[in-house]
């Protein structure tokens, strides 16, 4: 009898051994069938130096440390991907900027995720994500924009891609890859009640993407509000395209936007910026590059013109894959009202020459 009884337990222990390793197997396999999912933090740290001549407004020069980086915007971001099955898989991005010199969020509303904050579903069809994230001019002209959206503080790329953030709130932003065509499309709700136009905006985009030719167009249109209580608004449209021609290690390119806006009926008026762009850039080694280009805004708004030109030439040199340094020198002419125009330029000098140099790391 004492034999038997301990002969049971050993029976029960083996069969329970089995059945954990079962279970391990089981868990293992259901895992394999279901990975791929990752969440991975990310971000880039920019110091850098800039003197600008004629940046103060008593004509003298004004050495500065950009806020949010000279050539690249300081941020830091998750990202995940879950594998569903049969090439589908869910997405998020939040991104959030930040002040290398204080840590201080790079923002006024005190904004953790401001820069970029959506959910998505992807798949053979495409892509989708929905939140606050880049405009669609954005994502259109990256293909032929000089400096790849660095020295943003310089260049008339934000000012193009959407102004002041070159953000949308409560965006809808779709992405299709078909061969070497991208297709895009975005809806962006205004969130006013009682009134779907109101605020919104809506865009449509084409891009090719071939081995020497990468081409891209686009058409945007937005129902800017009167005031922030009013239930009026007026009407914004912007049409853009670019392409860029790659020989060797040399990619040159080129783009126009024209921006129409309807300004408040007392004025009667519209208010036109046209954006002529064009630039080189050459990779002379896999660790160093040479970019050149030149911005051009013209501005008319009531039969009043302004007009701001920049030139641009920048060096960019790889300690590493992930560490960078970088240095430019720069020239901005300002004419009519835009010498004035304390948005555009603080300082009120037609004439500004800037050098920057600095280091970027990605993480």
């Amino acid at each position: 009898m004492h034999d038997k009884g301990e002969a049971v337990p050993a029976v029960r222990m083996s069969m329970l051994t089995r059945s954990l390793a079962a279970f391990t197997l089981l868990g293992l396999s259901s895992g394999a069938a279901h990975a791929q999912s990752s969440v991975t933090l990310y971000g880039s740290l920019d110091g850098g130096l800039r003197n600008l001549v004629n940046g103060t407004k008593a004509g003298g020069a004004a050495l500065t440390m950009a806020s949010n980086g000279v050539y690249n915007s300081n941020r830091w971001g998750l990202e995940g991907k879950e594998d569903l099955g049969g090439g589908y898989y869910a997405r998020f991005n939040l991104e959030a900027g930040f002040v290398l010199s204080t840590g201080a969020n790079n923002n006024t509303n005190n904004q953790i995720f401001q820069r970029t904050s959506t959910v998505g579903i992807g798949g053979p069809f495409g892509q989708v994500d929905i939140g606050r994230q880049f405009t669609l001019q954005h994502f259109l002209i990256k293909d032929f924009e000089p400096f790849d959206f660095h020295y943003l503080g310089i260049t008339e790329s934000t000012a193009v891609s959407g102004g002041n953030t070159g953000r949308d709130d409560n965006d809808i932003n779709y992405r299709g890859l078909f061969g070497p065509w991208v297709v895009r499309g975005e809806y962006a709700l205004g969130g006013v009640p009682g009134s779907a136009a109101h605020g919104s905006t809506l865009a449509g985009g084409l891009n090719y993407r071939g081995k020497t030719i990468k081409l891209g167009a686009g058409y945007t249109h937005k129902s800017n509000p009167l005031a922030a209580t009013s239930s009026e608004y007026f009407s914004n449209d912007q049409y853009t395209a670019g392409g860029t021609v790659s020989v060797g290690p040399v990619d040159v390119m080129a783009g126009y936007s024209l921006d129409l806006q309807d300004t408040p009926a007392s004025a009667r008026s519209m208010t036109r910026n046209q954006y002529l762009w064009g630039g080189l850039r050459y990779q002379a080694t896999p660790f160093f590059s040479v970019t050149a280009a030149y911005y051009d805004n013209k501005n008319k708004t009531g039969g009043v013109d302004g007009r701001k030109d920049v030139a641009i030439l920048g060096i960019d040199y790889l300690l590493s894959k992930r560490t960078e340094l970088y240095a430019d020198i720069d020239y901005t002419h300002f004419t009519g009202v835009y010498v004035t125009n304390a948005t555009l330029n603080a300082s009120g000098h037609a004439k500004q020459t800037g050098i920057s140099f600095g280091m970027n790391h990605w993480f």
